[in-house]
């Protein structure tokens, strides 16, 4: 895997945030068991009420101490970090569904269907593309179970697996990697008639062949600022990702055509399914997305769309359904136009901007700036790049040059249509 980093986490910074986050996920599980402590604590409980919170307060306890020895098994200490306190560690139940939808749910008596499922949707796109991947990056992996999946069954030369979730990963590189079982407690906090309160999840360790384990590695790293040199992948995957990556699914095309190789596939599936912090603009439709496909130099070769059952566990009676759109888009030469875009590199941000005469209605410095670093080669997002450290604290970069690039179109082709009239 020439010039692939296979590190676990990624450079300096992202062990500070992957320390913080696990000390947030620590913290998280201690409270969980104060909590239920201070709950059983009370004079005015019965006994039934008594043994249903002992039951959680158990599953929880195996819960705590099993995420304190897997993540002190990876060397990274806990440890809170000030400037890092705007991340919030989520529900860790969430986690958990993950951890046990991949691993655990399909080896109980009536096992689950959904990865059997997924694998299918995504082989069935898989198996459309002319020739086999070899070497393979998955962004959003999770707890890793389709990722290993999809590993298994394409046989690459290799395969990278990243997320910047440090209990899921860590589980991932436990079960794979290290072929040690893990044991968790599965519990529901909404009580469901004739299902139990809680059970103990003993996972484990996959039956592999060496070769395949020793070729599938783990990177913790945050998407947008991922170590990886360019064309390095002729595939792609972004799993239940496209949606909650907290970027512009616009940037996230672009990252990924800059990683894959000039013939590569990027093949994505899940919901949009987008999270309620981000703007309603960027809340992008299908058909949006496929707009952007046709403007930065992708090619729809496949798609399909299904309802499947999600994070449905044996002790769940109630039953979520997703929309799950799957595609397979390829790297192209040319973009397309779309109608009512001004230019393709304006929605873009990632292409370069084409050198023109462009012509300003008003004359600023800043907008001489940014004239003088259009070369044919920079995009807005890297005029944006070399922009902000010279500008004040607050000002939004990449807007003002979104504004001011916009305006400059309109105003040269006016003042070429005011030179040149019919």
């Amino acid at each position: 895997m020439e010039n692939i980093p296979c590190l676990f986490p990624a450079g300096t910074h992202q062990r500070l945030i992957w320390q913080h986050q696990t000390a947030m996920l620590t913290s998280l599980a201690e409270q969980a068991l104060n909590n239920i402590r201070e709950s059983l604590a009370r004079y005015d409980l019965s006994d039934t009420t008594r043994e249903r919170l002992a039951e959680i307060y158990k599953a929880n306890l195996i819960n705590r101490d099993s995420i304190q020895s897997l993540l002190a098994k990876k060397s990274v200490p806990p440890e809170f970090n000030e400037k890092l306190n705007q991340m919030h560690a989520g529900d860790l139940s969430e986690y958990f569904d993950l951890i046990f939808r991949d691993w655990a749910w399909d080896t109980v008596s009536e096992p689950s269907e959904e990865n059997k499922n997924a694998l299918k949707r995504i082989t069935s796109l898989i198996d459309t593309l002319p020739n086999s991947p070899k070497r393979v990056l998955v962004l959003g992996a999770g707890a890793g179970r389709l990722s290993w999946d999809i590993h298994t069954y394409l046989d690459p030369e290799f395969s990278l697996v990243v997320d910047s979730n440090p209990l899921l990963l860590a589980v991932a590189d436990e079960l794979i990697k290290q072929k040690n079982s893990l044991t968790f407690g599965e519990f529901k906090l909404f009580p469901q008639i004739d299902f139990p309160t809680t059970a103990t999840r003993n996972i484990p360790s996959p039956q592999v062949p060496v070769h395949q384990s020793s070729n599938w590695f783990l990177l913790a790293a945050n998407v947008w600022n991922l170590p990886l040199p360019t064309q390095s992948f002729d595939l792609i995957i972004t799993p239940w990702f496209i949606d909650v990556n907290g970027g512009d699914v616009r940037d996230l095309i672009g990252l990924i055509q800059n990683l894959l190789t000039p013939e590569g596939s990027w093949l994505n599936t899940g919901p949009l399914l987008y999270t309620r912090h981000l703007p309603t603009q960027l809340k992008y439709s299908q058909a949006e997305i496929k707009e952007f496909f046709s403007l930065g130099g992708l090619s729809l070769t496949s798609e399909r769309i299904d309802q499947v059952p999600y994070l449905v566990s044996p002790m769940e009676a109630r039953i979520r359904t997703e929309q799950i759109w799957s595609f397979i888009a390829t790297q192209t030469v040319n973009t397309q136009p779309v109608d009512g875009v001004i230019a393709n590199w304006l929605i873009m941000h990632h292409l370069p901007i084409p050198v023109a005469n462009y012509r300003s209605s008003q004359s600023h410095p800043l907008i001489d700036a940014i004239i003088q670093m259009v070369d044919g080669k920079k995009s807005i997002n890297t005029i944006s790049a070399i922009l902000d450290p010279q500008m004040p604290e607050g000002v939004m970069v990449k807007e003002v040059v979104i504004a001011i690039m916009g305006q400059l179109v309109l105003d040269t082709r006016a003042a070429e249509e005011m030179s040149n009239p019919e």
